[in-house]
Protein backbone atom coordinates (compact mmCIF):
# COMPACT_ATOMS: atom_id res chain seq x y z
CA UNK A 1 0.00 0.00 0.00
CA UNK A 2 1.50 3.54 -0.63
CA UNK A 3 1.77 5.94 1.75
CA UNK A 4 2.14 9.36 -0.63
CA UNK A 5 2.68 11.66 -3.93
CA UNK A 6 5.93 12.82 -5.33
CA UNK A 7 5.29 16.49 -5.73
CA UNK A 8 8.72 16.52 -7.59
CA UNK A 9 12.15 18.96 -7.13
CA UNK A 10 14.90 17.97 -8.26
CA UNK A 11 17.45 14.76 -9.09
CA UNK A 12 19.04 15.64 -5.96
CA UNK A 13 15.74 15.43 -3.81
CA UNK A 14 12.75 13.95 -4.20
CA UNK A 15 9.62 15.20 -2.39
CA UNK A 16 6.31 13.45 -1.25
CA UNK A 17 3.38 14.62 0.76
CA UNK A 18 2.12 12.20 3.14
CA UNK A 19 -0.98 12.10 4.92
CA UNK A 20 -0.62 14.14 7.98
CA UNK A 21 -1.20 10.89 10.17
CA UNK A 22 1.41 8.74 8.04
CA UNK A 23 4.50 8.21 10.26
CA UNK A 24 7.59 8.41 8.15
CA UNK A 25 10.83 8.11 9.92
CA UNK A 26 13.85 9.72 9.06
CA UNK A 27 16.33 7.09 7.46
CA UNK A 28 13.58 5.36 6.12
CA UNK A 29 14.74 3.18 2.65
CA UNK A 30 11.18 3.82 0.39
CA UNK A 31 10.62 2.89 -3.25
CA UNK A 32 9.11 5.05 -5.51
CA UNK A 33 6.75 3.27 -8.07
CA UNK A 34 7.39 5.82 -11.70
CA UNK A 35 3.65 6.24 -12.91
CA UNK A 36 4.77 6.10 -16.40
CA UNK A 37 6.31 2.45 -15.45
CA UNK A 38 9.57 3.56 -15.95
CA UNK A 39 10.62 1.24 -12.98
CA UNK A 40 11.14 1.87 -9.50
CA UNK A 41 13.79 4.96 -8.46
CA UNK A 42 14.94 3.67 -4.49
CA UNK A 43 15.46 6.96 -1.95
CA UNK A 44 15.72 7.56 1.99
CA UNK A 45 14.12 9.61 4.02
CA UNK A 46 16.58 12.96 5.28
CA UNK A 47 13.71 15.36 6.68
CA UNK A 48 9.97 15.25 7.59
CA UNK A 49 7.46 18.55 8.07
CA UNK A 50 4.26 19.66 8.48
CA UNK A 51 2.69 21.35 6.17
CA UNK A 52 -1.06 22.92 5.58
CA UNK A 53 -3.62 23.67 2.94
CA UNK A 54 -4.71 27.41 2.27
CA UNK A 55 -2.32 29.45 5.04
CA UNK A 56 0.04 26.61 5.33
CA UNK A 57 1.91 27.88 8.49
CA UNK A 58 -0.07 30.65 9.83
CA UNK A 59 -3.17 28.44 9.52
CA UNK A 60 -1.21 25.84 11.88
CA UNK A 61 -0.29 28.27 14.02
CA UNK A 62 -3.16 29.97 14.44
CA UNK A 63 -5.52 26.03 14.86
CA UNK A 64 -2.53 25.30 17.36
CA UNK A 65 -3.65 28.23 19.40
CA UNK A 66 -7.10 27.28 19.34
CA UNK A 67 -6.33 24.11 20.48
CA UNK A 68 -5.12 25.20 23.46
CA UNK A 69 -8.22 27.28 24.56
CA UNK A 70 -10.16 24.53 23.83
CA UNK A 71 -7.38 22.57 25.87
CA UNK A 72 -8.26 24.54 28.68
CA UNK A 73 -11.98 25.32 28.01
CA UNK A 74 -11.80 21.32 29.26
CA UNK A 75 -14.02 20.47 25.53
CA UNK A 76 -11.12 18.85 23.91
CA UNK A 77 -9.33 19.24 20.54
CA UNK A 78 -9.75 16.47 17.31
CA UNK A 79 -7.36 16.89 14.92
CA UNK A 80 -8.69 14.52 12.71
CA UNK A 81 -11.39 17.22 12.19
CA UNK A 82 -8.64 18.56 9.64
CA UNK A 83 -7.41 15.62 7.81
CA UNK A 84 -8.32 17.65 4.83
CA UNK A 85 -6.03 20.43 5.33
CA UNK A 86 -3.15 18.76 7.18
CA UNK A 87 -0.23 16.31 5.64
CA UNK A 88 3.07 15.91 6.19
CA UNK A 89 6.29 17.13 3.42
CA UNK A 90 8.44 14.50 3.17
CA UNK A 91 12.54 15.19 1.46
CA UNK A 92 14.19 12.27 0.49
CA UNK A 93 17.37 11.57 -0.75
CA UNK A 94 17.98 9.37 -4.34
CA UNK A 95 19.69 5.94 -3.92
CA UNK A 96 19.32 4.98 -7.03
CA UNK A 97 17.20 4.00 -10.28
CA UNK A 98 15.67 0.15 -10.60
CA UNK A 99 15.03 -0.40 -14.93
CA UNK A 100 16.15 -2.00 -17.60
CA UNK A 101 16.91 -4.97 -15.32
CA UNK A 102 19.35 -3.40 -13.18
CA UNK A 103 20.37 -0.79 -10.80
CA UNK A 104 21.80 2.38 -12.06
CA UNK A 105 22.75 6.11 -10.43
CA UNK A 106 19.49 8.98 -10.33
CA UNK A 107 19.95 10.77 -13.38
CA UNK A 108 16.42 11.93 -13.91
CA UNK A 109 13.34 12.35 -11.75
CA UNK A 110 10.48 10.20 -11.27
CA UNK A 111 6.77 11.80 -12.66
CA UNK A 112 4.34 13.83 -10.96
CA UNK A 113 2.51 12.27 -8.31
CA UNK A 114 3.92 8.73 -8.45
CA UNK A 115 3.31 7.03 -5.87
CA UNK A 116 5.50 6.25 -2.96
CA UNK A 117 5.72 2.54 -0.98
CA UNK A 118 7.42 1.29 2.06
CA UNK A 119 10.33 -1.00 0.92
CA UNK A 120 10.64 -4.70 0.98
CA UNK A 121 13.79 -6.63 1.32
CA UNK A 122 13.02 -7.74 -2.18
CA UNK A 123 13.22 -4.25 -3.72
CA UNK A 124 16.77 -3.98 -2.15
CA UNK A 125 17.51 -8.03 -3.39
CA UNK A 126 20.20 -6.39 -6.02
CA UNK A 127 22.71 -5.23 -3.24
CA UNK A 128 23.56 -9.14 -2.49
CA UNK A 129 25.71 -8.88 -5.37
CA UNK A 130 27.63 -6.07 -3.47
CA UNK A 131 27.82 -7.54 -0.33
CA UNK A 132 30.94 -9.56 0.61
CA UNK A 133 31.93 -12.35 2.80
CA UNK A 134 31.99 -10.51 6.52
CA UNK A 135 28.50 -10.39 7.93
CA UNK A 136 28.07 -7.59 10.01
CA UNK A 137 24.51 -7.01 10.56
CA UNK A 138 20.69 -6.55 8.66
CA UNK A 139 19.79 -3.90 6.63
CA UNK A 140 17.77 -1.26 8.37
CA UNK A 141 14.92 1.06 7.33
CA UNK A 142 14.45 3.61 9.87
CA UNK A 143 13.87 1.45 12.92
CA UNK A 144 12.88 -1.59 11.05
CA UNK A 145 15.20 -4.02 10.11
CA UNK A 146 14.98 -5.83 6.57
CA UNK A 147 15.08 -9.86 5.85
CA UNK A 148 18.73 -9.15 4.36
CA UNK A 149 22.07 -9.54 5.88
CA UNK A 150 25.00 -6.65 5.48
CA UNK A 151 28.20 -7.97 4.70
CA UNK A 152 31.52 -6.40 4.10
CA UNK A 153 34.13 -7.65 1.56
CA UNK A 154 37.55 -9.45 2.62
CA UNK A 155 38.51 -7.20 -0.18
CA UNK A 156 38.44 -3.75 1.47
CA UNK A 157 40.68 -5.15 4.25
CA UNK A 158 43.51 -3.54 2.69
CA UNK A 159 42.09 -0.54 1.64
CA UNK A 160 41.89 0.42 5.39
CA UNK A 161 38.35 0.36 7.52
CA UNK A 162 37.32 2.83 10.29
CA UNK A 163 34.80 2.51 13.01
CA UNK A 164 33.42 6.04 14.37
CA UNK A 165 30.94 6.46 17.17
CA UNK A 166 30.22 8.03 20.36
CA UNK A 167 30.86 6.32 23.34
CA UNK A 168 27.94 3.68 24.22
CA UNK A 169 26.84 3.82 20.58
CA UNK A 170 28.29 0.29 19.68
CA UNK A 171 32.04 0.32 18.86
CA UNK A 172 33.34 -2.93 20.63
CA UNK A 173 29.87 -4.50 19.94
CA UNK A 174 30.53 -4.29 15.77
CA UNK A 175 34.40 -5.25 16.66
CA UNK A 176 33.95 -8.31 18.05
CA UNK A 177 30.88 -9.12 15.65
CA UNK A 178 34.13 -8.69 12.60
CA UNK A 179 36.21 -10.44 14.78
CA UNK A 180 33.95 -13.35 14.48
CA UNK A 181 32.92 -13.29 11.14
CA UNK A 182 36.62 -13.39 10.74
CA UNK A 183 36.72 -16.20 12.69
CA UNK A 184 34.00 -18.04 10.56
CA UNK A 185 35.78 -17.73 7.26
CA UNK A 186 39.54 -18.16 7.87
CA UNK A 187 40.61 -16.19 5.15
CA UNK A 188 41.79 -13.27 6.85
CA UNK A 189 43.89 -12.21 9.98
CA UNK A 190 42.62 -9.86 12.11
CA UNK A 191 45.25 -8.36 14.65
CA UNK A 192 42.71 -6.69 17.51
CA UNK A 193 45.03 -4.35 19.96
CA UNK A 194 42.75 -4.03 23.12
CA UNK A 195 44.18 -1.75 25.80
CA UNK A 196 40.93 -2.22 27.78
CA UNK A 197 40.68 -5.58 28.21
CA UNK A 198 36.75 -5.50 26.88
CA UNK A 199 37.38 -8.22 24.20
CA UNK A 200 38.56 -11.21 25.62
CA UNK A 201 35.64 -11.70 28.09
CA UNK A 202 33.34 -9.18 27.14
CA UNK A 203 34.62 -6.61 29.80
CA UNK A 204 31.47 -6.61 31.85
CA UNK A 205 28.99 -8.72 33.68
CA UNK A 206 26.16 -10.29 30.70
CA UNK A 207 28.56 -9.70 28.11
CA UNK A 208 30.44 -11.77 26.27
CA UNK A 209 33.58 -11.99 24.61
CA UNK A 210 35.68 -13.53 21.53
CA UNK A 211 36.77 -16.18 24.02
CA UNK A 212 33.03 -17.25 23.94
CA UNK A 213 32.98 -17.83 20.26
CA UNK A 214 33.14 -21.88 19.63
CA UNK A 215 35.50 -21.97 16.44
CA UNK A 216 38.03 -24.14 16.35
CA UNK A 217 41.52 -22.68 16.11
CA UNK A 218 39.85 -19.49 14.95
CA UNK A 219 41.42 -17.26 18.12
CA UNK A 220 45.01 -17.18 19.33
CA UNK A 221 45.32 -14.84 22.23
CA UNK A 222 48.40 -13.06 23.56
CA UNK A 223 48.39 -10.68 27.16
CA UNK A 224 50.87 -9.86 29.69
CA UNK A 225 48.49 -10.48 32.30
CA UNK A 226 46.58 -13.50 33.54
CA UNK A 227 43.45 -14.40 31.99
CA UNK A 228 41.18 -17.00 32.68
CA UNK A 229 41.72 -18.99 29.78
CA UNK A 230 44.46 -20.32 27.31
CA UNK A 231 46.36 -17.80 26.41
CA UNK A 232 50.33 -17.04 25.45
CA UNK A 233 52.62 -14.91 27.42
CA UNK A 234 53.45 -11.26 25.59
CA UNK A 235 56.70 -10.72 24.69
CA UNK A 236 58.57 -8.52 22.20
CA UNK A 237 62.11 -8.61 21.50
CA UNK A 238 64.07 -5.39 22.22
CA UNK A 239 65.68 -5.67 18.87
CA UNK A 240 62.45 -5.24 17.39
CA UNK A 241 62.05 -1.58 18.30
CA UNK A 242 63.22 1.37 16.32
CA UNK A 243 64.22 4.56 17.20
CA UNK A 244 61.60 6.14 15.45
CA UNK A 245 59.36 3.88 18.00
CA UNK A 246 60.40 5.49 20.94
CA UNK A 247 59.97 8.99 19.24
CA UNK A 248 56.55 8.32 19.23
CA UNK A 249 56.68 7.14 23.22
CA UNK A 250 58.80 10.77 23.99
CA UNK A 251 59.89 13.57 23.65
CA UNK A 252 63.78 13.61 22.58
CA UNK A 253 65.95 16.69 22.05
CA UNK A 254 68.18 16.49 19.15
CA UNK A 255 71.11 15.68 21.10
CA UNK A 256 69.21 12.57 22.93
CA UNK A 257 68.00 11.73 19.20
CA UNK A 258 71.64 11.57 18.20
CA UNK A 259 72.76 9.70 20.95
CA UNK A 260 70.13 7.01 20.27
CA UNK A 261 71.07 7.02 16.50
CA UNK A 262 74.45 6.84 17.49
CA UNK A 263 73.88 3.68 19.96
CA UNK A 264 72.08 1.70 16.97
CA UNK A 265 74.59 2.35 14.70
CA UNK A 266 77.56 1.34 17.60
CA UNK A 267 76.08 -1.77 19.09
CA UNK A 268 73.50 -2.89 16.49
CA UNK A 269 70.10 -4.65 16.97
CA UNK A 270 70.86 -5.35 20.10
CA UNK A 271 71.52 -1.48 20.60
CA UNK A 272 68.33 -1.30 23.47
CA UNK A 273 69.45 -3.92 25.53
CA UNK A 274 72.84 -2.46 25.83
CA UNK A 275 71.45 1.06 26.71
CA UNK A 276 69.64 -0.45 29.20
CA UNK A 277 72.69 -2.98 30.97
CA UNK A 278 75.38 -0.67 30.38
CA UNK A 279 76.46 1.99 32.82
CA UNK A 280 76.48 5.65 31.40
CA UNK A 281 80.45 5.78 32.01
CA UNK A 282 80.66 2.72 29.73
CA UNK A 283 78.06 3.92 27.31
CA UNK A 284 79.65 7.60 26.89
CA UNK A 285 83.20 6.06 26.48
CA UNK A 286 81.48 3.61 23.78
CA UNK A 287 79.79 6.53 21.89
CA UNK A 288 83.36 8.45 21.80
CA UNK A 289 82.83 10.73 24.92
CA UNK A 290 80.26 12.87 22.15
CA UNK A 291 77.27 12.66 23.92
CA UNK A 292 76.91 14.46 27.82
CA UNK A 293 76.16 11.98 30.45
CA UNK A 294 72.70 13.73 31.71
CA UNK A 295 70.88 12.98 28.19
CA UNK A 296 72.25 9.08 28.50
CA UNK A 297 70.81 9.46 32.10
CA UNK A 298 67.45 10.65 30.66
CA UNK A 299 66.90 8.07 28.28
CA UNK A 300 68.17 5.14 30.62
CA UNK A 301 65.49 6.49 32.81
CA UNK A 302 62.57 6.53 30.09
CA UNK A 303 64.02 2.86 28.97
CA UNK A 304 63.71 2.04 32.78
CA UNK A 305 59.84 2.20 31.99
CA UNK A 306 59.81 -0.04 28.75
CA UNK A 307 61.50 -2.84 30.35
CA UNK A 308 59.42 -2.02 33.52
CA UNK A 309 56.77 -5.09 33.01
CA UNK A 310 59.32 -7.81 31.60
CA UNK A 311 57.49 -7.51 28.52
CA UNK A 312 60.41 -6.43 26.03
CA UNK A 313 62.55 -9.14 26.61
CA UNK A 314 66.37 -9.06 25.41
CA UNK A 315 66.28 -12.70 23.97
CA UNK A 316 65.05 -12.60 20.30
CA UNK A 317 63.73 -16.15 20.69
CA UNK A 318 61.04 -15.22 23.59
CA UNK A 319 59.42 -12.51 20.68
CA UNK A 320 55.55 -13.54 19.28
CA UNK A 321 56.05 -11.61 16.79
CA UNK A 322 56.86 -14.41 14.82
CA UNK A 323 54.20 -16.57 16.03
CA UNK A 324 51.53 -13.58 15.65
CA UNK A 325 52.66 -13.38 12.09
CA UNK A 326 52.13 -16.76 11.31
CA UNK A 327 48.72 -16.71 12.90
CA UNK A 328 47.41 -13.98 10.84
CA UNK A 329 48.81 -15.93 7.67
CA UNK A 330 46.55 -18.81 8.89
CA UNK A 331 43.80 -16.76 8.58
CA UNK A 332 43.48 -16.30 12.27
CA UNK A 333 42.49 -13.34 14.73
CA UNK A 334 44.96 -12.50 17.15
CA UNK A 335 44.02 -10.63 20.35
CA UNK A 336 46.76 -9.29 22.28
CA UNK A 337 45.54 -7.79 25.55
CA UNK A 338 47.22 -4.64 26.59
CA UNK A 339 44.98 -3.69 29.35
CA UNK A 340 47.22 -4.00 32.57
CA UNK A 341 50.14 -1.78 30.68
CA UNK A 342 50.69 2.09 31.09
CA UNK A 343 50.06 3.97 27.92
CA UNK A 344 53.54 4.08 26.64
CA UNK A 345 53.75 0.50 27.21
CA UNK A 346 51.07 -0.26 25.08
CA UNK A 347 51.63 2.28 22.12
CA UNK A 348 55.00 0.40 21.95
CA UNK A 349 53.88 -2.96 21.32
CA UNK A 350 51.43 -2.01 19.03
CA UNK A 351 53.99 0.12 17.37
CA UNK A 352 56.15 -3.14 17.06
CA UNK A 353 53.88 -5.85 15.95
CA UNK A 354 52.46 -3.29 13.30
CA UNK A 355 55.74 -2.57 11.72
CA UNK A 356 56.97 -5.86 12.01
CA UNK A 357 53.67 -6.91 9.95
CA UNK A 358 54.09 -4.17 7.56
CA UNK A 359 57.69 -5.20 6.97
CA UNK A 360 57.06 -9.08 6.83
CA UNK A 361 54.73 -8.45 3.77
CA UNK A 362 56.67 -5.89 2.37
CA UNK A 363 60.10 -8.06 2.69
CA UNK A 364 57.28 -10.96 0.25
CA UNK A 365 56.47 -8.71 -2.38
CA UNK A 366 58.90 -9.34 -4.40
CA UNK A 367 58.31 -12.74 -4.63
CA UNK A 368 54.73 -13.26 -6.45
CA UNK A 369 54.13 -16.63 -5.64
CA UNK A 370 54.69 -16.39 -2.00
CA UNK A 371 52.69 -12.84 -1.57
CA UNK A 372 50.16 -14.51 -4.11
CA UNK A 373 49.42 -16.84 -1.02
CA UNK A 374 49.11 -14.50 2.14
CA UNK A 375 46.03 -13.03 3.15
CA UNK A 376 45.09 -9.37 3.70
CA UNK A 377 45.77 -8.70 7.52
CA UNK A 378 43.44 -6.20 9.26
CA UNK A 379 45.39 -4.38 12.22
CA UNK A 380 42.42 -2.46 14.32
CA UNK A 381 44.01 0.64 16.66
CA UNK A 382 41.24 1.53 19.48
CA UNK A 383 41.62 5.41 20.21
CA UNK A 384 43.16 5.54 17.17
CA UNK A 385 43.25 9.19 17.05
CA UNK A 386 46.49 9.16 19.21
CA UNK A 387 48.66 7.28 16.64
CA UNK A 388 47.23 9.12 13.56
CA UNK A 389 46.84 12.32 14.50
CA UNK A 390 50.20 13.48 12.56
CA UNK A 391 50.98 12.76 8.62
CA UNK A 392 54.40 11.36 9.03
CA UNK A 393 56.38 9.56 11.28
CA UNK A 394 54.39 6.71 12.91
CA UNK A 395 54.32 3.32 11.24
CA UNK A 396 50.86 3.73 11.33
CA UNK A 397 50.83 6.25 9.38
CA UNK A 398 52.49 4.77 6.18
CA UNK A 399 50.61 1.46 6.52
CA UNK A 400 47.56 3.57 5.99
CA UNK A 401 49.86 5.45 2.84
CA UNK A 402 51.30 2.09 1.49
CA UNK A 403 49.45 -0.74 3.34
CA UNK A 404 47.46 -1.57 0.34
CA UNK A 405 50.33 -2.66 -1.94
CA UNK A 406 51.23 -4.48 0.54
CA UNK A 407 47.76 -6.28 1.68
CA UNK A 408 47.81 -5.01 5.53
CA UNK A 409 44.65 -2.92 6.07
CA UNK A 410 44.35 -0.29 9.41
CA UNK A 411 41.01 -0.38 11.11
CA UNK A 412 40.83 2.94 13.34
CA UNK A 413 38.37 2.77 16.19
CA UNK A 414 37.98 6.13 17.44
CA UNK A 415 35.00 8.26 19.39
CA UNK A 416 36.92 11.37 17.92
CA UNK A 417 37.73 11.42 14.26
CA UNK A 418 38.39 15.06 13.86
CA UNK A 419 41.45 14.78 15.88
CA UNK A 420 43.03 12.15 13.08
CA UNK A 421 45.33 13.35 9.93
CA UNK A 422 43.03 14.63 7.22
CA UNK A 423 45.67 13.28 4.87
CA UNK A 424 45.58 9.84 7.09
CA UNK A 425 41.58 9.80 7.32
CA UNK A 426 41.57 10.32 3.60
CA UNK A 427 43.16 6.89 3.19
CA UNK A 428 40.37 4.94 4.81
CA UNK A 429 38.10 3.70 2.47
CA UNK A 430 34.85 1.97 4.17
CA UNK A 431 33.63 3.99 7.46
CA UNK A 432 31.47 2.86 9.79
CA UNK A 433 29.46 5.28 10.99
CA UNK A 434 27.67 5.23 14.09
CA UNK A 435 26.04 7.45 16.20
CA UNK A 436 28.36 10.77 16.31
CA UNK A 437 27.25 14.21 18.12
CA UNK A 438 29.83 16.09 17.35
CA UNK A 439 29.15 17.94 14.34
CA UNK A 440 32.76 18.87 13.09
CA UNK A 441 33.19 14.38 13.62
CA UNK A 442 30.43 14.54 10.94
CA UNK A 443 31.94 16.84 9.05
CA UNK A 444 35.46 15.30 8.94
CA UNK A 445 33.49 11.88 7.88
CA UNK A 446 31.35 13.73 4.93
CA UNK A 447 34.42 15.41 3.42
CA UNK A 448 36.06 11.75 3.52
CA UNK A 449 33.51 9.09 2.63
CA UNK A 450 33.94 7.55 -0.66
CA UNK A 451 30.13 7.89 -0.66
CA UNK A 452 28.51 11.10 -0.77
CA UNK A 453 26.81 11.08 2.55
CA UNK A 454 26.75 15.17 2.67
CA UNK A 455 22.39 15.21 3.26
CA UNK A 456 22.62 12.19 5.44
CA UNK A 457 23.67 14.27 8.81
CA UNK A 458 20.13 14.29 10.13
CA UNK A 459 20.10 10.41 10.10
CA UNK A 460 23.58 9.95 11.52
CA UNK A 461 22.29 12.25 14.53
CA UNK A 462 19.55 10.19 15.52
CA UNK A 463 21.17 6.82 15.03
CA UNK A 464 20.15 4.90 18.02
CA UNK A 465 23.24 2.35 19.79
CA UNK A 466 23.82 -0.55 17.22
CA UNK A 467 22.47 1.12 14.49
CA UNK A 468 25.26 2.57 11.23
CA UNK A 469 25.98 3.91 7.99
CA UNK A 470 28.48 1.66 6.25
CA UNK A 471 29.83 3.76 3.59
CA UNK A 472 32.16 2.05 1.13
CA UNK A 473 33.61 2.30 -2.21
CA UNK A 474 32.43 -1.45 -2.61
CA UNK A 475 28.70 -0.74 -2.32
CA UNK A 476 26.39 2.00 -4.47
CA UNK A 477 25.26 4.02 -1.42
CA UNK A 478 25.85 3.82 2.06
CA UNK A 479 23.79 1.35 3.95
CA UNK A 480 22.14 1.55 6.64
CA UNK A 481 22.55 -1.52 8.87
CA UNK A 482 21.25 -3.00 12.40
CA UNK A 483 24.66 -4.59 13.72
CA UNK A 484 24.38 -7.71 15.06
CA UNK A 485 24.56 -7.85 18.83
CA UNK A 486 27.46 -10.14 19.34
CA UNK A 487 25.70 -12.02 22.05
CA UNK A 488 23.02 -13.13 19.86
CA UNK A 489 25.13 -13.42 16.75
CA UNK A 490 27.96 -15.92 18.69
CA UNK A 491 24.64 -18.23 19.70
CA UNK A 492 23.99 -17.73 15.62
CA UNK A 493 26.65 -19.09 14.19
CA UNK A 494 26.92 -21.97 16.87
CA UNK A 495 23.79 -23.10 15.41
CA UNK A 496 24.76 -22.60 12.03
CA UNK A 497 21.81 -20.15 11.76
CA UNK A 498 21.14 -16.13 10.82
CA UNK A 499 20.22 -13.98 13.32
CA UNK A 500 18.07 -10.90 13.86
CA UNK A 501 19.58 -8.07 16.32
CA UNK A 502 18.28 -6.94 19.41
CA UNK A 503 16.74 -3.93 20.02
CA UNK A 504 18.72 -0.56 20.53
CA UNK A 505 18.77 -1.34 24.59
CA UNK A 506 20.14 -4.48 24.40
CA UNK A 507 23.61 -2.41 23.18
CA UNK A 508 24.35 -0.82 26.76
Amino acid sequence: MYIGRVTGQKVLQTRFRAEFDEKVQVGEMLVVEDSTGDGMYLIRVSDVEHGAEMDGEEWIISTAGSALRFDQEGSGFEPSRHRQRMYSMVSCVPLGHIHDGGFHKTKTIPAHFSMVRRATSEDYQFLEGYMGDLEVGRLRSGDDVLDMAVSISGISIPHHMGIFATTGMGKSNLMKTIALSCMKRRRYGFLVLDPHGEYYDGGEAGKKGLRDARIEGGLEVFSSRRLSGPHNTLRVSANEIEVADLESLYEFSGAQLECLQAAQWRYGNSWLGELHRKEVGTISSELGERFHEGSINVIKRRLENVFRFDLVTTDPKLSVTGTIIDALHSGKVVLVDTSNMFEAEELLVSTVLSRAIFEHHKSMYSDVKAFDSVPPVLIALEEAQRVLSEPKGSIFAQIAREGRKFRVGLCAVSQQPKLIDNEVISQFNTLFILGLSDKNDRDILRNSAKQDIAQLDNEIQMLMPGEALVASPFTPFAIPLRVHLYEDYVLSVEEGRSTQARRDTDFF
